[in-house]
């Protein structure tokens, strides 16, 4: 098989799902996305341009249905037990 062409056998092939879902889980994935940047040292205004870039799928998609001012609250408030306000 060339190098370009992916092997749906290959276990270590990259492979994307998409997983339906009943309800609007926005708010949990974002704030998932949100600690997980966190944890790699991201600033608050890196990860709100993560999510507003498009090759971010996830976070992006979060950003055009709720828009910016619900994503900076977001990551506010979930940035908020981690910074040391002192």
């Amino acid at each position: 098989m060339p190098k370009d062409e992916s092997d749906i056998e290959d276990p270590l092939e990259l492979n994307g799902a998409v997983v339906p879902c009943e309800e609007d889980n926005d708010e949990a994935m974002a704030i998932a996305f949100i600690e997980e940047f966190l944890f790699l040292d991201f600033t608050a205004n890196r990860i709100l341009g993560i999510f507003k870039d498009p090759n971010h799928v996830g976070p992006n998609r979060v950003y055009r249905n709720k828009g910016e001012a619900y994503v900076r609250e977001l990551i506010d408030r979930t940035l908020e037990p981690w910074t040391d306000t002192e």
